[in-house]
């Protein structure tokens, strides 16, 4: 067993090793997770090296690279789950909004009249008031296609005079 005192001096002379595989992996530590990772792999080696594996300073590199790609596979992952999450909940929250709307049959009789991306435009940008931005990141396409869905969808409404208002957005 390593004794705290050990560690701290095995700690100094690698600490420089632990930067250099952060910076070899392009890894931006702000906030020290990184590093934290790299010290508990360094703690991890002394505990597990066995001389027979072959020298210390090998075996140490070895151990802190891996375990940060490791923790670099970790955090994709996590990142990929709270986005997928965050769009399951907007569209959820949008859903919900959905069944609040007073005048159904109004909306039906404008969704008759679009096609489905216009009818997406109205949705978002009129109804649930979206930005151009955030409807094209829910669904997936450039913000100049949004943008093209609501100017086709604005001239096939103002032919219709009862909608007239709504249209001069």
């Amino acid at each position: 067993m390593i004794t705290d005192e050990e560690f701290e001096e095995i700690v100094v002379k690698n600490e420089k090793l632990i930067y250099y595989h952060i910076r070899s992996l392009h890894i931006v530590d702000y906030s020290g997770e990184f590093f934290a990772v790299g010290l508990e792999a360094l703690w991890q080696a002394c505990l597990t090296y066995k001389p027979e594996l072959g020298k210390f300073s090998s075996y140490i590199s070895w151990k802190i690279r891996n375990r940060l790609i490791d923790q670099i596979r970790k955090s994709a992952k996590t990142k990929d789950v709270e986005s997928a999450f965050i769009r399951e909940h907007i569209h959820l929250k949008l859903y919900q909004i959905e069944n609040s709307i007073h005048d159904d049959y109004f909306w039906e009789q404008v969704r008759l009249e679009l096609t489905e991306n216009q009818w997406k435009w109205v949705y978002y940008y009129i109804i649930h008031d979206l930005s151009v931005e955030q409807i094209a990141k829910l669904e997936g396409v450039t913000r100049d296609a949004v943008k093209n869905w609501g100017r086709r969808a604005r001239d096939k409404l103002s032919s219709i005079p009862a909608l007239h208002d709504i249209v001069s957005l």
